[in-house]
């Protein structure tokens, strides 16, 4: 099959060229049409469940919002936790599915599970339920000046909305229009009118429902009830009850005004309405940011007087600065590799290698684009990752043509004849290397989901390389191949390598036992080596940006926690200088929490983050200034609790130590929680020390005394409506005002005292009309509630969390520590309580279990792979063997860099195994045709070694010097994907060494057992099959000439 196509490519010249032409087409359209981002939007397997129930305590919530929806999420398949967060005025349940789960299914079972929870809340809104992806904002804006002029702010958000790519923008801060039902509390007792009876009446009012159609001379005409509620004027004019002349506005005081919102931001030090950009999922964020940059100076210009339109927040200047980083890489790599090329090969082999570069990229983005993958860090590293690759079996095409060039025949005859030689050895190789990288994609964790696009975009690079290598470079190589090969000085130079590399090659299979068990006894070192080297799978990443999440004591108002946020800010400035800082952003009222991606509400809650302008300067002041950043806030007294959020070079993980601890008993969990704290306060390189078990603000609690309250015709639902009403007030219904959103809240008119003694004399009207106050039917208790309470799969969860200095103390190693502290002093003291660790830790460990199984997943598959071809069980050993020098490479490389054995370098590996192998490959494949063509077994080693020594040299050089640059950061250091290029580039330069002298040596020790066993057996296989040797022997004269 391989002769006949061989045959066609060089016979049709237009042909192979219009296919050039064709894919080089095809490729640029989609990779004009690819979107950038930093990493690829991917599916957690996880559902969200919101329901947010203002005013309502931590506890109140779990009781009665929580416990339900989780006795109906058992009902639920494919669950693989669940984790539940009570926090003031929200519930939010994660429901966690076993990977593979169809998520579209899995979230209308969620939504049937939680409508069918009975008897929520009637103050609670509607649940929401939703996928969780791994997805980032784009950029923000900040309105500044008037915050309460909604329209001018709904107005900014439709231009934006508007905008090519963007799919949501979400208003933060200002204020909301509302309408305000103040009731005047005297005029009720006096009519026996209850609160709710109001509220009732404002729901009634707002009436949209369809009656259905009636036909009328043969059409169908749609008949509706409507009543839409416009107005604070409608609202005043509805009926108490029906029939009752009695109106809403005669008992209470009817306004629409603007109320703040519960979250306020800052910019720069000035109030702000924050709207922040989201992108659609096949948008580019850069472009958008453009389009945003672009518009924002013309909006800017139409405001009123007073107020001001600014670009805030970037969040794509990490995704520029990473794709420049590897690009600049890559660019380094290839001109490295076109180098080699043109000192191993001459000028016009190494141009025939090199164009089927762009051939194999383009076809890969070709192959991207159909597959929905996008241009992020990890796709482009994979290019680059194949930078060398792609150019391997071209290299050894191209070689062995040239070779038959050499031995004096022409350009036809040399390319059908040399390319016939190495075309099946050469697509085993891209097959091999391909089973290499198909493992990567079946490994689990969140890391492992992102990197699942990186063999992907290899194995596209690889097929359009042997795409290239069997269809089009046949055609040129006939065409444009050099014919004065003999005499070049690239022949010149392999005839050098040679007289170097002969007395070694025969040194080594002269003594070949000693040969193969010093490599054992290396191994065996290097393993002991890596048994010391620690594991993790985060990395530091550049200063773009700090952040800070503090809480101040519960109870302190936002003012309060605006103040301190603003001294934060003016240390960090003063320490790092404003011109260091483009934009700081204040959030006081809710933070995100990082750790546990929850939305924390309270007034003492403030959330800072800082952009920086990249420069030398920053870079080296910036760890100084964090660490007095972590100072002050450890020894601030205003402060309860506080951390820093550094930026990682790699996607969220959460914290670097996560100590999940569950019981049922909330004391017990909270005097472990503190002994776990204790413990690594005495630990060195431990920073940022926190748990989420929140204490609560300073609570009333009314106890009703439900046998008194009967007696005046009270339930406790109406004594409950009453305080609310008398507090935070009742939303009676939503309705629309010029395409807005306006709540109608019913509460008593301002003026009545909310302190503990306003609250006991409120006076309650009962449904018989009779009026009590309020400490006659119930007490009011004075407590101090839970902030917020965590519970996975049905038990009540505290977690203690800490981040570390990785050069003092890695993540991996500190819960080494926790854990066995745990079991050896804490645990007895605690029966019944489980330990587990989340955030890195459990990222790290999940990711790690899948490793093993895909890297013995790889060799064996590649093992079939050589049987096949080889039809031997032992020569896939011999070439296997190539493995361990990789693994030995790869270890000593990371450990001379200084890196540990993060997830990537693992991962780097595995990828390892399918490039080591394809040297050893060619060098057995050629042994068995020398030995086919009758030399004797040295000789046949000898000279294929020899052979093969310029591909085998030019192929690992293009592979380790197109990732040389990413190694060692020529053109900007990452080091999250710097180990993966560590561990292949030095894996491969040391295999490659190893593979010239010991797989020759390894080759003879088992021919030897091999002879030994047919002596004594006098039966038995040569460990060669002449079998796979598939193209006729070479010519007397190619013998005599070939070197």
């Amino acid at each position: 099959m391989f002769d006949r196509i061989i045959r066609l490519s060089v016979a049709n010249p237009v042909f192979v060229n219009l296919l050039f032409f064709l894919v080089i087409a095809a490729g640029l359209r989609s990779a004009f049409s690819l979107p950038r981002e930093e990493f690829p939007e991917i599916s957690l397997d996880r559902v969200l469940v919101t329901v947010p129930y203002p005013g309502a305590t931590a506890q109140t919530i779990e009781e009665l919002i929580v416990r339900p929806i989780e006795d109906e999420l058992e009902s639920v398949n494919n669950v693989k936790e669940y984790k539940s967060f009570a926090n003031e005025g929200t519930a939010s349940i994660t429901i966690t599915f076993n990977e593979g789960t169809d998520l579209q299914a899995a979230r209308s079972e969620v939504e049937k599970a939680v409508s069918s929870v009975q008897n929520l809340p009637e103050d609670a809104e509607t649940p929401l339920v939703r996928e969780l992806t791994l997805e980032l904002p784009v950029v923000s804006v900040a309105l500044l000046g008037d915050t309460s002029a909604t329209l001018v702010v709904d107005r900014v958000a439709d231009e934006l909305r508007d905008l090519p790519g963007v799919a949501t923008v979400n208003v933060s801060g200002g204020a909301e229009r509302k309408i305000f039902v103040d009731l005047d509390e005297q005029k009720l007792r006096t009519l026996g009118i209850q609160p709710g009876q109001i509220r009732q009446a404002i729901r009634s009012a707002e009436a949209n429902l369809p009656a259905g159609t009636v036909e009328q001379q043969g059409q169908d005409i749609f008949v509706k009830t409507e009543k839409n509620l416009r107005s604070a004027a409608d609202v005043a004019r509805i009926p108490i009850s029906p029939g009752s002349p009695l109106r809403v506005g005669d008992v209470a005081q009817v306004r629409e005004t603007v109320d703040e919102d519960d979250t306020l931001f800052w910019v720069d030090g000035e109030a702000a309405v924050k709207l922040t950009v989201g992108r659609e999922e096949t948008a580019d964020p850069i472009e958008i940011r453009e389009h945003v940059l672009a518009v924002v100076p013309r909006i800017d210009g139409e405001l009123p007087a007073g107020m001001q339109l600014r670009f805030a927040e970037d969040f794509t200047v990490s995704i520029r600065d990473r794709l420049d980083t590897v690009w600049l890489n890559a660019a380094s790599g290839a001109i490295l590799v076109l180098l080699v090329l043109l000192v191993m090969s001459g000028f016009r082999q190494a141009m025939l290698a090199i164009i089927g570069m762009p051939v194999s990229y383009l076809a890969a983005t070709f192959l991207m684009d159909q597959t929905d993958l996008t241009i992020n860090v990890v796709s482009t590293f994979g290019l680059l990752i194949a930078t060398g690759i792609i150019v391997d079996d071209a290299i050894v095409v191209i070689e062995n043509v040239q070779r038959h060039l050499e031995m004096g025949k022409d350009r036809v005859r040399a390319t059908i004849e040399g390319t016939r030689e190495v075309l099946l050895p050469v697509t085993v190789a891209v097959l091999t290397t391909c089973l290499a990288f198909v493992p990567l994609t079946m490994v689990s964790g969140t890391m492992g989901r992102i990197m699942k696009i990186l063999p992907l975009v290899v194995i596209f690079c690889l097929i359009g390389s042997m795409f290239e290598a069997i269809f089009i470079l046949p055609g040129h190589t006939a065409d444009y191949a050099s014919t004065d090969a003999k005499d070049s000085y690239t022949a010149k130079l392999v005839s050098v390598l040679k007289a170097i590399y002969r007395p070694f090659l025969r040194g080594c299979t002269r003594h070949r036992y000693l040969t193969v068990l010093l490599v054992t006894l290396g191994f065996v070192g290097v393993g002991v080596l890596a048994s010391t080297m620690p594991l993790q799978i985060g990395a530091p990443g550049k200063p773009f940006q700090l952040g800070v999440h503090y809480e101040l004591l519960p109870g302190l108002s936002k003012e309060h926690t605006r103040v301190q946020g603003a001294a934060i800010d003016a240390l960090v400035r003063e320490r790092l200088g404003d011109e260091a800082v483009r934009v700081t952003s204040l959030r006081v009222g809710s933070i995100l929490d990082d750790d546990t991606g929850q939305l924390l509400v309270g007034a003492n809650r403030g959330q800072l983050r800082w952009q920086f302008e990249m420069s030398d300067q920053l870079m080296a002041e910036y760890p100084a200034a964090v660490r007095e950043l972590r100072r002050y806030l450890l020894t601030n007294p205003e402060l309860a609790r506080s951390v820093v959020k550094e930026v990682e070079a790699g996607p969220p993980t959460g914290a670097a130590v996560t100590a999940n601890l569950r019981a049922r008993d909330i004391g017990q969990l909270n005097a472990a929680m503190e002994d776990l704290k204790v413990f690594l306060y005495g630990l060195q390189g431990i920073t940022d020390i926190r748990d989420n078990y929140g204490t609560g603000k300073e609570t009333f609690r009314v106890d009703v005394d439900q046998d008194r309250a009967a007696l005046y015709g009270l339930t406790e639902l109406d004594v409950a409506q009453a305080v609310r009403t008398a507090v935070d007030g009742l939303v009676a219904t939503e309705v629309s005002i010029d395409e807005e959103p306006v709540e109608i809240v019913v509460r008593y008119a301002e003026g009545r005292s909310r302190d503990r003694s306003g609250i006991r004399n409120l006076v309650v009207t009962g449904s018989q009309g009779r009026s009590v106050r309020l400490d006659q039917v119930a007490e009011v208790v004075r407590t101090r509630e839970v902030g917020y309470i965590r519970r996975e799969d049905g038990q009540r969860t505290v977690s203690v969390l800490a981040d570390t200095d990785r050069e003092v103390l890695p993540p991996v190693e500190a819960a080494k520590r926790l854990e066995a502290h745990w079991n050896e002093k804490l645990a007895g003291r605690y029966p019944g309580m489980d330990l587990s660790f989340g955030g890195e830790v459990d990222e790290l460990s999940e990711s790690l279990e899948d490793l093993p199984g895909a890297f013995g997943l790889a060799v064996l598959m590649i093992y079939l792979v050589l049987a096949l071809q080889f039809r031997s069980y032992v020569q896939p050993l011999i070439i296997l063997s190539a493995v361990p020098f990789g693994l030995m490479g790869a270890i000593l490389g990371l450990f001379s860099m200084s890196y540990d054995l993060s997830l990537m370098a693992l991962f780097g590996i595995v990828a390892l195994v399918g490039i080591v192998v394809n040297d050893s490959l060619v060098m057995v494949d050629f042994i068995n045709k020398r030995r086919g063509d009758g030399l004797e077994l040295h000789d046949a080693v000898e000279q294929a070694a020899l052979e093969r020594l310029r591909p085998i040299l030019s192929t690992t050089l293009t592979t380790c010097l197109g990732l040389l640059p990413l190694a060692i950061g020529l053109g900007g250091r990452d080091d999250v994907l710097a180990p993966m290029a560590v561990s292949i580039s030095a894996g491969l330069g040391f295999a490659t060494g190893l593979v010239l002298l010991v797989v020759p040596a390894i080759y003879l020790v088992v021919e030897d057992v091999s002879a030994l066993g047919r002596r004594i057996f006098g039966r038995g296989q040569r460990a060669h099959e002449p079998a796979a040797v598939t193209e006729p022997p070479p010519s007397e004269h190619e013998r005599q000439t070939g070197d």
